[in-house]
C-alpha cells in the first residue's frame, strides 16, 4: 500500500454490482460494459520568446462506448423511435454502494456513431458494440464544461 492510498472505512466502494443504469428503453439489464470519456484539448500560445504567453482552448468532446446483448440492443433500438443513428438519447447511472457515498452520471444527447455485432463458434453470448458522442457528461449534477 502507498502512503497516499485510500482506505475506506466499511470498505464499500462504488463497484459494477452497486450501479443502476436506465436508458430511452427503462434499466438496461443485458449491458457488460459502459465507458465515457470527456477531453478538451489546450494549445500554449507562444509569442516572443521560447515561453508561452497564454493557451487557447479547443472544443469539449465527450464520447461513450457500451456493449449489449443482442436482447437489450432490441430493447433499445425498439424506444428509439428514428432508428439507433438519428435517435439522440440519454443514459444515466446511479452508484449506491451500501455505505458509500452515491454518485451520479449523466450522459446527455448520445448520438450513435458505430455499431459493431458479430459470433463466432464456442462464443457463450452474443453481443453487440456501439459507441458514439456525448453531448454533455453530467456528474453529480454538474456539468463538465460549462
Amino acid at each position: 500500500m502507498t502512503a497516499n492510498a485510500t482506505v475506506t472505512v466499511n470498505g464499500a466502494v462504488h463497484d459494477w454490482e452497486s450501479v443502476s443504469i436506465t436508458g430511452p428503453h427503462g434499466a438496461f439489464v443485458g449491458i457488460s460494459e459502459l465507458n465515457w470519456k470527456a477531453s478538451q484539448k489546450k494549445k500554449r500560445v507562444y509569442g516572443k520568446g521560447a515561453v508561452s504567453v497564454g493557451a487557447a482552448r479547443g472544443n469539449y468532446e465527450a464520447s461513450v462506448d457500451m456493449t449489449l446483448l443482442v436482447s437489450e440492443y432490441q430493447d433499445l433500438v425498439s424506444a428509439l423511435r428514428g432508428g439507433i443513428f438519428k435517435s439522440v438519447f440519454d443514459v444515466a447511472l446511479a452508484f449506491e454502494p451500501d455505505g458509500a457515498k452515491q454518485h451520479e452520471v449523466i450522459l446527455k444527447g448520445i448520438l450513435i456513431d458505430d455499431v459493431d455485432e458479430g459470433t463466432k463458434q464456442g462464443d457463450e453470448e452474443v453481443t453487440v458494440k456501439l459507441s458514439g458522442t456525448v453531448q454533455m457528461i453530467m456528474r453529480d449534477g454538474v456539468a463538465d464544461y460549462k
